[in-house]
């Protein structure tokens, strides 16, 4: 067969011709022709059945092949397409950088395989972006660049979307706190406006109460100007306004009304401020002081710090899980108890101190000329008084609170800050087994600024995308085939070290901002698992873990169906583990979100089963996880191993699966299997990788 290599036609035939014949070899024409059409067909059926677009050029940049996904994706018949140069496919603006790539892949003495971004043209002069594979083939005539790829526009616009939701639910989050804790009407007007900035297009913004303008950015006058009202019911406060750079679409539209309406509560709450001044120093359930006459009394006695000998005290009194009583007896039964509980703190401090409450079961007790010890004595007073029982309409409640001490010794003038201080004690309290009375220190201190820190690092991290997930195989012990993956938050500095998660998933937790990740996390494990694995409903599945505050969000269901359809996972695939302990005491909305996530398919997981209670007949899970503390003791602590038998046993009973945690020995997994658990993850089977495995 004579081929000419500056032929396109002649060129592609060679491609696809068998290698190996050498020239001594006798082979009948007809047959060799016949053998090489019939292998050109098997190639070109395989290239062709490829799911994603395929086209091949030679080293004189001239395209050799594609295939009808090529077509599709460019806008270009196959006719069209052989024998043009390969640059036709790229914007004008990357066509030298691109040329000068694919000459150094030829030049290249090893060929390269690799994926990476890639921008693509189509024939109507259009740009997508693109996810593709470079590499060299070898061939007879010399090599070819192959490269596979797909669009990837539509599903970086989904993630961008959710992103952009994400941070506006954050947003508007976060200016409710500060509504709800009492802020400036003016400082959180200029906290909207910059809110504004940071989450939209815009070219100016502002926020007016009646006439005045509280805060303004850019030129946010004249007739360009979008408003809308700040307003309740029929009571108009001001507007909010914007010049944007684009027409606002519908997730804009109602950003700016969230907003509108955390300004409406924040001013109406003002003006009702403005008519009754009492009620604006008191808590209207318990006839406390609120947090501002708290602030004042505190102000009141850091100055006379300054006069006197003697110190200023706070003592935060966070009471333990008293979201128990609520769910348990109802809000009015609660609210009960708080009314009989704040008479038993004013009769147990001494008759100057002041007792405020800060909202919900959050106490404080301001007092003046006391030092530490005399403080400390107060302190367990409060939790013996906080611990004795309690009738309230005819049922005996006994509760338990973790207490913070903070002292402002002479010339501390920052009452936020002493409160800081008490709240981070009371935070240590209730982290070292609660019920407890902790004292302020530097310790404290730097262990407070540390979890700021972390949380703004952490908030760059997302997105400067140093986030990652490493997945970790689950596997059927019967034959140690991967069933599944869990996958597992990672972070990556740009000093190239890795932050543990025990140090900032707990920050995360804290703060809004693990809703925002929560939603990246379920995005990417969604599109990651289908990538991996293709789209058929009896693929593996993949497990992703739900945060306690993920679990409360009202547009949970939302969020997970838009990562579904995002990514085109079947929603019997994506498995949402729960850990055991999160739900207890959850809010009414966290079951309703577990009822929803089961309707549309998606199966349950209950976590570190075993660590906590709940009751498994009424919850609407598909498997149980065996924490791996119970684990790492099989086989050398009777008392554990009659536990995992006993959840096992359990499992079977109500008919659904049972995961072993934590398993590293392949004695724990011998008698995991006697003891009928079926399924198991842990580093005997893999550990938490950048990619997903398959196989046995």
């Amino acid at each position: 067969m004579d081929v000419h290599k500056d032929d396109p036609e002649d060129l592609e035939a060679l491609l696809l011709a068998p290698v190996g014949v050498g020239a001594a070899e006798t082979v009948d024409p007809a047959r060799l022709q016949d053998r090489l059409r019939r292998r050109e067909a098997a190639l070109r059926a395989v290239l062709e059945g490829l799911p994603d677009a395929t086209v091949a050029s030679g080293r004189d940049h001239r395209i050799v092949f594609v295939n009808a996904h090529a077509e599709a994706l460019f806008g270009y018949s196959q006719d069209e397409l052989l024998g043009q140069p390969v640059q036709v496919l790229w914007p004008e603006r990357l066509r030298d950088r691109y040329t000068r790539n694919m000459e150094l892949y030829f030049a290249t003495d090893h060929p390269l395989r690799f994926s990476t971004r890639a921008d693509g043209l189509r024939s109507d002069g259009t740009e997508f972006v693109g996810e593709m594979s470079w590499g060299i083939v070898e061939t007879e005539a010399g090599p070819l660049l192959l490269a596979i790829g797909r669009d990837m526009t539509a599903h970086r616009e989904a993630l961008s979307r959710v992103q952009r939701q994400s941070k506006q639910v954050a947003a508007v989050a976060a200016l409710g706190e500060r509504a709800l804790a009492g802020a400036d009407v003016g400082d959180l007007a200029a906290e909207a406006v910059e809110k504004l900035r940071e989450t939209m297009p815009l070219t100016g913004a502002f926020v007016v109460r009646d006439t005045v303008t509280l805060a303004a950015w850019g030129p946010a006058a004249g007739g360009a100007a979008l408003r809308f009202e700040i307003r309740t019911g029929d009571e108009v406060f001001g507007e909010v306004g914007v010049v944007p750079e684009h027409p606002l679409n519908e997730d804009q539209e109602n950003f700016l009304r969230g907003v509108a309406n955390v300004l409406a509560t924040a001013m109406g709450r003002l003006r009702s401020d403005e008519q009754m001044r009492h009620e604006a120093l008191h808590d209207p359930l318990t006839g406390l002081a609120n947090r501002a006459l708290c602030r004042e009394r505190l102000i009141h006695a850091l100055a006379r710090t300054g006069r006197d000998d003697g110190s200023a005290c706070v003592l935060f009194i966070d009471l333990d899980d008293f979201k128990g009583v609520n769910d348990l007896y109802g809000h009015a039964a609660g609210d009960s108890l708080l009314i009989a509980l704040s008479r038993r703190l004013v009769a147990t401090v001494r008759p100057a101190d002041t007792v405020a409450r800060l909202g919900g079961d959050e106490f404080v007790v301001v007092c003046e000329d006391i030092d530490e010890s005399t403080a400390i004595a107060l302190g367990h007073r409060l939790t013996e008084a906080i611990h004795e029982p309690m009738d309230v309409e005819g049922i005996e409640h006994r509760l338990s609170a973790s207490i913070g001490i903070a002292l402002g010794a002479a010339g501390r003038r920052d009452p936020d800050a002493l409160l800081a201080d008490a709240d981070a004690a009371a935070y240590r309290a209730k982290a070292e087994g609660r019920g407890r009375v902790e004292v302020f220190d530097t310790r404290l201190r730097r262990h407070a600024r540390e979890r700021l820190r972390t949380a703004a690092a952490l908030e760059r991290a997302l997105s400067l995308g140093q986030l990652r997930l490493a997945f970790q195989p689950i596997v059927r012990l019967a034959d140690s085939a991967v069933v599944g993956h869990e996958a597992l938050l990672r972070w990556d500095s740009p000093g190239g070290v890795m932050s543990a998660p025990a140090d900032f998933i707990p920050v995360a937790e804290e703060s809004a901002l693990i809703v925002e990740i929560g939603a990246w996390t379920l995005m990417q494990a969604c599109h990651e698992t289908a990538a991996g694995f293709g789209l058929s409903p009896d693929g593996p599945v993949v497990d992703v873990n739900l945060s306690r505050r993920q679990l409360a969000q009202p547009d949970l269901p939302a969020l997970v169906a838009d990562c579904l359809r995002s990514s085109g996972l079947p929603s019997s695939r994506l498995r949402l583990e729960v850990k055991e302990t999160v739900l207890l005491g959850a809010p009414k909305t966290a079951r309703r979100n577990l009822d929803d996530l089961r309707a549309m398919g998606v199966v349950l997981v209950l976590d570190d089963f075993g660590t906590g209670y709940s009751s498994l007949r009424d919850l609407p899970v598909a498997a149980v996880k065996i924490d791996r503390s119970f684990v790492g003791q099989l086989g050398t602590s009777p008392g554990d191993t009659a536990i995992v038998s006993a959840i096992v046993s359990l499992a079977k009973a109500l008919g659904i699966d049972a995961i072993a945690e934590g398993v590293e020995h392949e004695s724990q997994a011998a008698l995991l299997r006697e003891l009928g658990c079926t399924l198991a993850q842990g580093y005997l089977f893999g550990a938490p990788g950048t990619r997903i495995t398959s196989g046995s």
